[in-house]
């Protein structure tokens, strides 16, 4: 062959690659369309007018200390909540504990712990010294997962997420495995918000980093648990826990915890149009953020509801807010906890004794009010200095229509509150 007719050949064979090329990544020429968003359903509310408003304690009074509750509501119509406890977070004797809730009874089920460092440890081969922030949800095959950090060696920034799977509900667990979301020796990937549905069966978990910078991220993993890709929803050392409210089959709106050093600290918000694949740059909010958690959902007619420590310091707040414009602009509408007259102004035991005793005669169901009041001083107070703490929200929306919020009350207890359409309708 000629020198001129294989500089043909090879001409004609980088066009060809250029053209499959083209073909595969044109959206136009594509024959399977990206995977959108699932709406949530709203569920089938209950016809009734009548505002409903109900409070329980999921945990029990051992151990002493519980944070960062989640909830998943159970095809049964039960809900199933997750959180840790311990001495205190971050020791080695934390564990994943669960319980049920029945609607009817109004109340909670005996905790049971779902996930150990022991087990853990023995699951995965690999040694794990403590544990945190889980998140409990339903996937389309109709198993109940749990996804929680863990960390082996320093603190939360060298973290890793496991994932346990229940296929009877949550009476037995499969063994852990661990979810590899980072080339980098796998660390510093942590959970806390809802996950969303994508129309090809995947899940959508929203995650965050927290090794040399702080910005959320979204992990998408198949309908049987691989990870098949991580999306940055943020750049640099600004922004935690993204929450991410889907309006339809393309757009969604992420909120996330202000993480920054900025002034004043506001929540960030971005918006996606592409079904998740990328995200606008983060934009400041006006809802006041302390660094600390919130929580969110999107109602029928495109309103966004927020669950947020609505404080620029502190976080003697938690509030319920209403946004019209897709989260840029917030509204009070509610407050469920306020004690932000104490801001910077701590008091004594005695002065906190009489408006604890207050508080928890409010809390419905649970353990006796007397290890509710005990264990909330022995947390809130350090001497003869005591400080209120409510935070770490969690929101969802429940088959038959009804809310349902999960938040640590005092560092001591996980608070449920139910409420209706009703209710939330007199306050918008």
């Amino acid at each position: 062959m000629s020198c001129k007719s294989r500089r043909l050949w090879r001409g004609a064979g980088l066009a060809a690659i250029l053209a499959v090329t083209v073909w595969a990544a044109w959206p136009g020429f594509q024959r399977t369309p990206q995977p959108g968003f699932v709406v949530p359903s709203a569920g089938a509310s209950v016809q009734d007018s009548r505002p409903r408003l109900a409070s329980a304690i999921v945990n029990a009074a051992e151990p002493p200390r519980v944070h960062a509750a989640s909830v998943a509501a159970l095809p049964d119509g039960r809900l199933f909540a997750a959180w840790f406890g311990g001495e205190r977070e971050g020791s080695t004797d934390v564990n994943v504990y669960g319980a049920f809730y029945r609607p009817e009874s109004g109340s909670w089920s005996d905790q049971a712990v779902v996930a150990s460092p022991e087990q853990t440890s023995s699951d995965l081969g690999h040694l794990v010294r403590k544990m945190g922030n889980p998140v409990a949800f339903m996937v389309p095959s109709g198993e109940l997962w749990v996804v929680y950090v863990s960390v082996t060696l320093g603190g939360w920034a060298t973290s890793h997420l496991n994932l346990i799977r229940s296929a009877d509900l949550g009476r037995s667990w499969m063994p852990a495995t661990r979810l590899v979301t980072s080339p980098f020796f796998n660390l510093s990937t942590l959970a806390k918000g809802a996950p969303v549905a994508f129309d090809n069966g995947d899940i959508g978990l929203p995650v965050y980093h927290e090794m040399a910078g702080k910005f959320g991220e979204l992990l998408v993993l198949s309908a049987t648990g691989e990870v098949r890709r991580k999306v940055r929803l943020d750049h640099g050392s600004r922004s935690l826990q993204p929450v991410i409210l889907v309006k339809d089959a393309r757009h969604a709106v992420a909120l996330q915890r202000f993480a920054g050093e900025t002034k004043p600290p506001r929540a960030w918000r971005s918006e996606t149009r592409d079904g998740g694949r990328s995200w606008s740059p983060v934009e400041a909010t006006d809802l006041a953020n302390p660094n600390s958690a919130l929580a969110a959902l999107a109602l029928d007619d495109g309103r966004l509801i927020a669950v947020a420590n609505d404080t620029e310091d502190e976080r003697l707040r938690l509030s319920l807010l209403a946004s019209e414009d897709d989260g840029r602009h917030w509204r009070v509408i509610h407050r469920f906890e306020d004690r932000e007259e104490f801001l910077g102004n701590n008091v004594s035991p005695e002065t906190l004794r009489p408006l604890l005793a207050a508080d928890v005669a409010t809390l419905g169901p649970g353990p006796q009010p007397e290890a509710v009041a005990r264990n909330a001083e022995q947390n809130l107070c350090r001497g003869e200095t005591c400080s209120w703490q409510y935070d770490y929200p969690y929101l969802i929306r429940g088959a038959d229509g009804d809310f349902h919020l999960v938040y640590t009350w005092n560092r001591s207890f996980i608070r449920h509150l139910r409420f209706n359409q009703a209710w939330l309708e007199a306050r918008l």
